[in-house]
């Protein structure tokens, strides 16, 4: 038997202690699996710890703690890396010690061999074993690394590592700490003087590239869908994304892919429960399990759902011990559980005690009853097959409840609900119908809605419900975009309203429809009376007075062209929404379009962008009339750039998200399309398109493509048919701006004086973009002619818009060998990350929506003249793009 074979009792000098002698394994790192995904991200993380005085990696199991720092060892030069492997005989700390001094040896013979003699000899830890480790730390070679894995074995050591580590000779060796929870090592004072370095669950955690890196390392192949679906349900848990991988490469049979892919499968669940829920004291495990049900853990819901006191110090034990938790706020006293684990927690509670499940949902039910929060009362008590007391709580809240809520709850599980079991019960109907509605989920709302329709005589009994039932078909009819279907049904609901009269919060949804669908028709005098109407009603929230209302008359005055007042608007919605919480809710999305519009009136193309791609995050898929009119605000900002194509492919992705298209809202889309067409050099199509525009736009849109002929008189005769003396601020600048432009190209002489006119009421009316796209004429006019202008910032940044828009605006539709157009910068990096990275790679790259990676890669592919991503790549190595 070799020496370190087995653990041996050795007689230590005059004492007769006994010193522990250990395996060779617990010396060497763990031998780094054939499918290893490297990390350099993490290992630049744990190079940066060589400056500071402790390094920590703690991460719940199967995170990947092991074969991380394993990996980052094998990159490190050879003999610069000892590595201590913990185990549950180190609770011992006689033992512990006794390791800890001999695992560099690897790396410095000798190391250790006097903390070990006084170890063996006193039998304890002491002040001077402590600094001999301490000095020997010191005589090792630069650059040197002490890794000690699984230290959480080792918890009853933690007042000698804290002596250990303020001695620690930091700028010679560094030493990392790697375990399930934090060790108490006074960590919060090394963070405070930056002496701390540390690499957490959330580092840990795989993104998606290296989930399909995983995947590629166990030959399984899967669709981008696929592995989106794979990734979002693991969280980027190495363990369960190994799991699902081993299960997909064992089959290839469709059914048991789909359940590979869902990954809560059996064999996670035996790996958490055996790995970590066993391993738990028994009250912990109970107290996991029974908030399993809950979607956010706080102390006094888990008291009330669990039915014993001392959440508080639970929350606090489990997330110290790093069981999943993930922190909602900064104080750390609010929670949810990783997304995997609760459904894997949730799933071993039913099938222990199924009756025991749904009374702790029945007290979660109850507990969210009392406090108000009706929506999440509701989401319980279905659970707990509690379906008609739960649509009860919802046909009076689920209104008043939207309104006053920041956050939304997950939508009803209707699996569980039979719509014919209230048949006879219309009101109930009638809270599904709209909690649907207000979800985002329009298809299904509609079903329910249809279903009320057919029972009018049960409508007609009651003049309350009629009058919700009506603001509701309302409210969606304004969802999907049927604007003047909604202006009737709005109109209808509100006779009813007042005939009453009602005064609830059902009530809001005639004004706010109203003032949105008022807005997609640009009748501003209207929005005003909705907005005006709305404040007036005294029962309505903080929320709708200081942000709805005000985005909505925002947007009214924003597209008017009132700039100053729409700016003033949208910034105090803007600041009552971040102070309120609803600075990522549909609420926000009004003045976040006019923030966006005011960046582009600026040439703030960045800020814009970043502003658009907020509201289609709030939006996408959900509120299908804002989504439409995001796309557009975007394709302006897109042209305004040059990307032609990717405005043009924006504003067909617009028109696609309405089911129905009705002229008014395709009359927007024929707009946006027409004047990127004009700007880039097409001058058919845009006047094709002006036949469905109200007569003065199409005026005034035939005026610029007259003047893109050159035919200036038939440009005057256009704009002369648009003075009628109604028009907005921003009509009568673009029209100003043409005729400017006429002025221009028939020489006239007095075209000095207009043009000085035209930037003087842009200067009055903070306009820029608008007055420099108008015209290309214009343009080249300001940039011709700026030495000779009044020189101060708007006129500097006047003549910066121009030759930003002269040099954007060049003819794109043509042909010719390889592309008809240059790639954007923007087209190029997707290009670039396209043969590595899956769609929602990109976006997470690039920080930005999928939508925009989907009207990016319609514009390549267009350009590239492919249909497909495997033929966009081949045909841009073709062209030396890539």
């Amino acid at each position: 038997m070799s020496l370190h074979a087995h653990e041996a009792m050795a007689r230590g000098p005059g004492r007769g202690q006994r010193v522990a002698q250990f395996a060779r394994a617990k010396f060497r790192p763990p031998v780094l699996p054939a499918t290893l995904v490297s990390r350099p991200a993490l290992h630049g993380l744990l190079a940066a710890g060589a400056s500071q005085r402790l390094t920590v990696v703690v991460g719940s199991a199967g995170a990947g703690k092991s074969v991380l720092l394993a990996d980052w060892a094998a990159t490190r030069s050879p003999g610069t890396t000892s590595w201590l492997s913990g185990d549950p005989a180190d609770a011992d700390p006689l033992r512990f010690w006794a390791a800890f001094a001999e695992a560099p040896r690897a790396i410095q013979p000798g190391f250790g061999a006097d903390a070990a003699d006084l170890l063996a000899m006193d039998g304890r830890m002491s002040a001077d074993i402590t600094a001999s480790l301490a000095d020997d730390a010191a005589k090792l070679p630069a650059g040197s690394v002490v890794v000690v894995d699984d230290f959480h074995y080792a918890s009853a050591v933690a007042r000698d590592m804290i002596e250990l580590i303020e001695r620690w000779p930091a700028q010679t060796a560094q030493l990392v700490l790697s375990g399930r929870f934090d060790p108490a090592l006074r960590q919060h004072r090394l963070r405070m003087s930056g002496e701390l370095c540390e690499i957490r669950d959330r580092d840990l955690y795989f993104s998606v590239t290296d989930s399909r890196d995983l995947l590629d390392n166990f030959d399984v192949r899967i669709s981008d869908a696929d592995l989106a679906l794979l990734h979002q349900r693991s969280e980027g848990w190495a363990a369960a994304l190994q799991m699902a991988a081993l299960s997909l490469r064992a089959s290839r049979d469709p059914a048991q892919v789909a359940q590979a892919l869902d990954v809560p499968s059996e064999t996670i669940a035996a790996y958490f429960t055996s790995e970590v829920l066993e391993q738990q004291p028994p009250e912990v495990a109970r107290f996991m399990l029974d908030t399993s049900i809950l979607g956010t853990l706080a102390a006094d819901i888990c008291e009330a759902v669990t039915g014993r006191p001392g959440a508080a110090a639970m929350l606090r034990h489990i997330d110290g011990a790093h069981l999943f938790l993930v922190a909602l706020d900064d104080n750390r006293t609010t929670f949810r559980y990783h997304h995997l684990v609760r459904q894997v927690l949730h799933a071993e509670l039913r099938a222990r005690d199924r009756a025991r499940e749904r009374q702790l949902q029945s007290r979660a039910a109850e507990w969210y009853e009392s406090a108000g929060e009706v929506r999440r009362a509701a989401r319980h008590f279905i659970a707990a097959r509690q379906a008609d007391r739960a649509l009860g709580l919802l046909q009076d809240k689920v209104v008043p409840d939207f309104v006053a809520d920041p956050v939304m709850p997950g939508p009803l599980d209707l699996g569980v609900i039979n719509p014919a079991e209230f048949a006879g019960a219309p009101d109930r109907l009638l809270a599904v119908a709209a909690d649907l509605l207000l979800w985002g989920d329009t298809a299904r709302a509609d079903q329910y809605l249809d279903v009320l329709e057919r029972t009018q005589p049960t409508l007609a009994d009651d003049p309350r419900r009629a009058a919700r039932f009506t603001a509701i078909r309302a409210f969606q009819h304004a969802v999907t975009g049927n604007v003047h279907q909604a202006v009737e049904e709005a109109h209808a609901a509100r006779v009813l309203q007042q005939r009453l009269p009602l005064t609830d919060e059902w009530n809001l949804a005639v004004p706010m429809l109203l003032m949105d669908v008022y807005n997609c028709l640009e009748d501003f005098p209207a929005v005003e009376r909705e907005a005006a109407a709305a404040l007036e009603v005294p029962t309505f929230s903080e929320v709708v007075r200081q942000v709805v209302v005000p985005g909505a008359r925002a947007l009214a005055w924003f597209e008017a062209g009132r700039l100053a007042e729409a700016a003033a608007a949208a910034q105090a919605a803007d600041a009552q929404a971040r102070r309120l919480g609803f600075s990522e809710h549909f609420f926000a999305v009004d003045h976040l379009r006019v923030l966006a519009g005011l960046a582009l009136e600026r040439r703030d193309l960045d800020a814009a962008e970043r502003l658009i791609e907020r509201v289609l995050a709030i939006i996408e898929q959900r509120r299908p009339l804002q989504e439409f009119l995001a796309l557009l605000d975007r394709s302006a900002i897109w042209a305004a750039r040059g990307e032609v194509r990717g405005a043009l492919t924006t504003v067909a992705a617009a028109r696609a998200v309405l089911d129905t298209s009705p002229p008014a809202l395709l009359a927007r889309a024929d707009e946006s399309e027409a004047l990127i067409r004009l700007a880039a050099g097409d001058r058919h199509s845009p006047a094709e398109l002006a036949g469905r525009l109200t007569a003065g736009r199409r005026g005034t849109l035939l005026a610029k493509v007259a003047l893109a002929a050159g035919d200036h008189a038939a440009a005057h005769d256009h704009l002369q048919s648009t003075a009628d003396g109604s028009l907005t601020p921003r009509e009568d600048i673009v029209r100003q701006a043409l005729l400017a432009a006429v002025a221009i190209e028939r020489d006239d002489p007095a075209a000095a004086g207009i043009v000085g006119g035209v930037l003087q009421a842009a200067r009055n009316r903070r306009f820029l973009n608008t007055v420099v796209t108008s015209a290309p004429q214009l343009a080249s006019y300001v940039i011709m002619h700026a030495a000779r202008m009044q020189r101060d910032p708007f006129t500097e940044r006047m003549t910066d818009a121009a030759l930003e828009v002269h040099a954007a605006l060049q003819p794109v539709f043509q042909t010719g060998h390889g592309l008809a157009e240059p790639l954007t910068a923007a087209e190029q990096r997707i290009l670039e990350l396209l043969p590595t990275s899956t769609y929602l790679e990109i976006a997470a790259t690039l920080y930005i929506s999928r939508n925009t990676v989907k009207t990016h890669l319609r514009s390549i592919y267009q350009k590239l003249g492919v249909g497909s991503r495997s033929d966009a790549v081949e045909r841009a190595i073709d062209l030396r793009l890539l």
